[in-house]
């Protein structure tokens, strides 16, 4: 399905995962899920980028700060770096003198950045009694009760991509989160969903591709970025970029 119902830049009004609509948190199981769906960039874009869910800066932020400044808080040059690594933003490509920080502007007209899961989800470790937002906390919110918000979100948002968009770039390449967004998407788009390769599918008329997160907490991100040879982290890149290249989003190499 393609349509224009993908989010445009700004806060979100959903509240399609809450029972109560006029609370802002909900508790499933041991999930805290919180309100706060918000999509920024583009509203016609060439490139969908998507985390998981906002991790507790960015939700802090979305509190207390100027909503433009949420979305990677703190980790933008990064996030940059690794779409400039797959040739995502080159000299080729619509706006490539942008700032990182220029992007999630409502100005910006080729990537629109987001989130799989669009409110903030945490899950409380039982052991420390704190709650955690990053790392298997991912997989496992495919698996544990809070799914169904996870399922909903998606279809929601996923199912029907605006006619503009070549890609959506899911962030984080781990084996579990990869197998468990394949699924999903899926799940959402059955009729069209194709494997490429490891890292990568094709659905609704899209190439879907994982590379490496841009958190300060992700020990690979300097090896999937400039790293050589048969690593994993080298492997999972290159995969991205053939992807790419394959389906003529980013020229070949000379």
């Amino acid at each position: 399905m393609r349509d224009k119902t993908f989010p445009k830049h700004g806060q979100i009004a959903c509240k399609a995962c809450f029972k109560d609509k006029t609370a802002y948190e909900m508790d499933i199981g041991d999930w805290h899920v919180v309100n706060d769906p918000g999509a920024w960039g583009a509203s016609k874009p060439r490139v969908i980028v998507l985390g998981f869910s906002k991790g507790f800066t960015q939700a802090h932020a979305f509190k207390d700060g100027r909503f433009e400044d949420v979305p990677f808080k703190k980790i933008r040059g990064r996030l940059d770096a690794a779409l400039r690594r797959v040739g995502l933003i080159n000299a080729s490509n619509p706006n490539p003198g942008r700032t990182p920080d220029e992007r999630f502007e409502s100005s910006e007209q080729d990537f629109a950045f987001g989130s799989l899961v669009r409110c903030s989800l945490s899950r409380l470790n039982r052991k420390t009694g704190r709650y955690e937002c990053s790392g298997s906390v991912m997989t496992q919110a495919f698996r544990e009760p809070v799914k169904a918000v996870v399922k909903t979100c998606a279809t929601r948002f996923l199912g029907e991509l605006p006619p503009s968009a070549k890609t959506v770039v899911l962030l984080g390449t781990g084996t579990s989160y990869v197998k468990a967004c394949k699924a999903l998407i899926r799940s959402i788009h059955p009729t069209s969903f194709q494997d490429i390769n490891p890292v990568s599918y094709s659905a609704a008329g899209v190439t879907w591709l994982h590379i490496t997160h841009p958190s300060g907490m992700n020990g690979t991100f300097n090896e999937w970025l400039s790293g050589e040879g048969e690593s994993a982290p080298s492997q999972k890149r290159d995969f991205a970029i053939a992807a790419l290249q394959d389906a003529g989003i980013v020229r070949k190499e000379a």
